[in-house]
């Protein structure tokens, strides 16, 4: 699969603050890498018992960082070096690591949901 449809990059949350003092959170950026949007169904057709219900407003497919971790990092679908108001924020509730079906290269897709910062 061609990875064309932009870059995207991915942010972690980390206390900047001093020792001692209250925390204080920012978004740094962790990673980059060119991305490609993936279909998914939003409704199942077939409900299974114990099955998790979970929301999902995109899919991504983007070269292999296996650093990321799930509902801690955020993503935004644009090159970029700070989380704006203005661009939508993703959070990253699944990242799987695989081998592309297409040709022998490394890749991972992220399940995204819209978050309010």
């Amino acid at each position: 699969m061609i990875l064309d449809d932009g870059i995207c990059t991915i942010f972690r949350r980390t206390d900047v603050s001093v020792p001692g003092a209250k925390p204080v959170f920012e978004y740094q950026p962790i990673y980059q890498s060119w991305y490609k949007r993936l279909s998914f169904e939003t409704a199942p057709v077939w409900q299974t018992e114990g099955r998790q219900e979970q929301r999902v407003d995109a899919r991504i497919r983007m070269h292999q960082y296996p650093d990321i971790r799930d509902d801690l990092d955020v993503c935004v679908l644009a090159d970029c070096q700070t989380i704006s108001d203005s661009g939508t924020v993703y959070r990253i509730t699944r990242a799987f690591h695989g081998m592309d079906d297409d040709r022998p290269v490394l890749i991972t897709d992220l399940s995204l949901v819209v978050m309010q910062l």
